[in-house]
Order: C-alpha cells, then sequence, then structure tokens
C-alpha cells in the first residue's frame, strides 16, 4: 500500500534528518577549520560551491518531475526513474572533467590539488545522482527513507573527514576521497530503497502526456525545473562564489561560519519546500483543494516564523561563538543580517512552491533567478568596500526580491484557475 504524503509529517521527517546531518556537517568543517591554514579552509568551500552548482547540470531538472507527479503516475513511475538515470549519466564525466580542471585553475594549486578538484566534482555529481529514486521515495509518502538517505551521505562524510584528517592532515586528496564516501553510500541506499518501493507500487496511476514521451520532449519539460535547481543551489553560494572573485579565501572562511548556522535553519526551509512539492501537486488541478492546501501551509509557516527567529538568533550566535571562536568577532554581526534573509526565505516557501505546480514553471525558475541576479549586483556593488557585510545584504536584497515577486505571481495564478 502506498503512503500518502502528508506535510507536517513528512516536513518533521527531512527537517529533523537535515538538522541531525547539518550537526554532522558542522563537526566536519570544524575539524577542517583547524586542519587547513594560510586560506586553504577558503579554498576548499569555493570548491565545494561551485561543484555543487555545476554538477546541478546533470539534474536536468527531471528529478523535480518525479517529485510532483510519481504519487499520481503509479507503476509508471518507475520507468520515469529509470529514464532520467539513463540521460544524466551521459552527461556526467564531462561536467566532472571540465568542472575539476576550471575550480583548479580558480583557485590555484598542485597537481595534488587538480586530483582533489576532480574527486569533489565527482562526489557532487554522485549526489545529484541519487535524486531521482530520492525523490521517488518522497513523492510516495516515504520520507522517512529519504531522511536516512541524507544521513549516510553525511555521516559517511563525517566519519571519512575524520580518519582522514587523523591519518593525512591537511592533505586535500585523503579530504576529498573522505568527502566521496557519503554519496557513494548515499546513492546505493537510495537505489535500493527506492527500487523496492517502486517495485512495489500496484496501481496502474494516470496516463501523463509526457510519460513516454522522447528524450527531447523530457528535457523540454525538466527545462524551467533545471533553470529553478542551478537556481536552489546558486541561491545559498552566490554571496560565497562573489566573495571569491572579488575578496579573499580569508573572507570566504569568515563568511562561511556565519552561512554555516545560517543553513542549519535554512535546511528545514529546503525540506518544507520538498514536501508542498508533492503535496500540492497531487492537487495541482483542482484549484478547491489547492487553495485549502496552501491556506494550511501558510498558517503553519506564520506559526513557526517568530519562534524560529527566536531559537535561530539564541543558538546561531552561542553555537558560532563556542565552536568557532577564531572567527565569532567578524562571524556573528554577519550571521544577523543571513537572520534576515532567512525569515524572507522562509515565508516565500508557500508562493515559490504554487508557483512550481503551475502549468506556468518558468515563472518559478524566472523568480528564483530574478533573486539571485539582484544579489549578485548588491554583491558587485558592496564587497569592494563592505566585504563580508556587503554580502550578506546582498542575500537580504536578493530574498525580499523573491518573496515579493512570488506573492504577486502566485496570487495571478490563483486567480486564473486556468493556470493552475
Amino acid at each position: 500500500m502506498t503512503r500518502r504524503v502528508r506535510l507536517e509529517r513528512d516536513t518533521l521527517w527531512l527537517s529533523g534528518a537535515d538538522i541531525a546531518a547539518l550537526l554532522v556537517g558542522i563537526t566536519v568543517h570544524v575539524i577542517l577549520t583547524q586542519t587547513y591554514t594560510d586560506g586553504d579552509y577558503g579554498r576548499w568551500v569555493l570548491l565545494l560551491d561551485l561543484y555543487y552548482v555545476s554538477s546541478t547540470l546533470i539534474d536536468l531538472g527531471l528529478p523535480t518531475l518525479i517529485g510532483r507527479d510519481s504519487e499520481r503516475m503509479g507503476k509508471m513511475a518507475q520507468n520515469l526513474v529509470h529514464r532520467t538515470l539513463r540521460i544524466q549519466i551521459r552527461l556526467t564525466l564531462p561536467i566532472i572533467l571540465i568542472g575539476g580542471v576550471v575550480g583548479w585553475y580558480w583557485i590555484g594549486g598542485s597537481i595534488i590539488w587538480l586530483v582533489a578538484a576532480l574527486i569533489l566534482a565527482l562526489s557532487a555529481a554522485v549526489q545529484i545522482l541519487a535524486y531521482a529514486h530520492r525523490s521517488a521515495l518522497r513523492a510516495l509518502g516515504e520520507s522517512r527513507q529519504e531522511a536516512l538517505v541524507r544521513l549516510v551521505d553525511r555521516g559517511a562524510t563525517a566519519i571519512g573527514i575524520v580518519l582522514a584528517a587523523w591519518f593525512f592532515g591537511a592533505h586535500p586528496i585523503a579530504l576529498s576521497l573522505a568527502t566521496f564516501a557519503g554519496p557513494l553510500g548515499a546513492i546505493l541506499i537510495a537505489i535500493n530503497l527506492g527500487e523496492k518501493k517502486l517495485t512495489s507500487i500496484t496501481n496502474m496511476g494516470e496516463s501523463l502526456d509526457y510519460a513516454n514521451d522522447n528524450v527531447r520532449t523530457l528535457l523540454t519539460l525538466g527545462l524551467p525545473f533545471l533553470l529553478a535547481s542551478i537556481a536552489l543551489v546558486l541561491n545559498v553560494r552566490v554571496e560565497k562564489l562573489m566573495l571569491g572573485v572579488i575578496a579573499t579565501p580569508e573572507d570566504v572562511e569568515v563568511f562561511q561560519i556565519a552561512w554555516l548556522a545560517f543553513i542549519a535553519g535554512y535546511a528545514p526551509i529546503l525540506s518544507v519546500r520538498a514536501v508542498m512539492l508533492s503535496w500540492f501537486g497531487e492537487t495541482r488541478h483542482d484549484l478547491e483543494i489547492l487553495q485549502h492546501r496552501q491556506q494550511r501551509a501558510l498558517k503553519m509557516i506564520f506559526i513557526v516564523t517568530v519562534p524560529g527567529l527566536i531559537i535561530g538568533y539564541t543558538l546561531g550566535q552561542a553555537s558560532i561563538g563556542w565552536v568557532f571562536p577564531d572567527y565569532a568577532m567578524e562571524a556573528k554581526p554577519i550571521f544577523l543580517l543571513l537572520l534576515i534573509a532567512w525569515a524572507l526565505a522562509l515565508n516565500a516557501s508557500v508562493p515559490i512552491t504554487i508557483i512550481q505546480v503551475s502549468e506556468k514553471p518558468m515563472y518559478y525558475a524566472a523568480v528564483l533567478w530574478l533573486g539571485i541576479i539582484s544579489d549578485a549586483i548588491i554583491c558587485v556593488l558592496m564587497i569592494p568596500d563592505q566585504g563580508t557585510e556587503g554580502a550578506a545584504i546582498g542575500a537580504i536584497v536578493g530574498s525580499a526580491i523573491v518573496l515579493f515577486t512570488a506573492m504577486i505571481l502566485s496570487r495571478k495564478l490563483n486567480l486564473n484557475s486556468t493556470a493552475i
């Protein structure tokens, strides 16, 4: 029997897993800050962020289609997952090679750093390849199993980093191999759990128009979601990448510490949006039910915003001072600015997801890219004089643009019943 998606339950599963994974991730960054010297930690962060963005090209937007429609497709969902992987694998090697070389050239360094860059690019690519089965699990009500995959991803990486730092110190190749352990374990478990769930489906489901279309048609359908997927990854990393271009690796290090506290609260936002995608997607052609679910989600977001700010402020300030004392004085003011961006992003979750499940998903990508471009412009203008604070202000402006634009567009789509 297929479990139905439940907003509160599934959000709790994914948010809990994200918080646990982030605590593990913060431990990893504590180790890295103590292991690397002379700006090498900043270079490591820039490589990771670059590859998270470039490897998203492998995504092609297809896992979003899986997450949106698997529950309605029934047995045909397995075919869509398999087709997605076959298409994605063709792109993987070129993106790894090109990304590895570009990243190495950007940060500079020896041949050792080139090998490390290629391994990190491979790690990011494998992580993306796991998304097809992860999306299917979430859409079929198994967010608890996807939560397990997320924990394995971060947990295996953390164990590997601890061992690599213990035995090899600040050796980029050893640490990059340790980073690869997590995505490798995660994709193996995701495929195993995903195939069991997909195979167990007995209902035929709906016959969606694109289910048996050719590859070009499928890629065309996925294009808006690909642009959105790149935007989602770039959205929380554009400031660091801009600092890497305009400022120094040391500035990246300071911003990264504040960002770690920020992302601990941002991960639940992504979990809420992921669950709402499947929840809203089930009823995307029934405007009355969709609006009812939208109101429920808005109430939930409203209730958690103020407690979230209070908890975020208290825990974020304390954790930065306790975990990263060497960076605390410079990182705490940056975190306070990022906390404003967090509140804006949280409240954008419902309208942005309504746009995502509409018949005009390109609007979704456009809203996200408008926020990123605005963010980048502010960074270019303010980083030369304000440094890391200018980057944080860019994050606030970008988040505000996304919120207000999404509110306007989602209301327009709701008023036009033929657009949902």
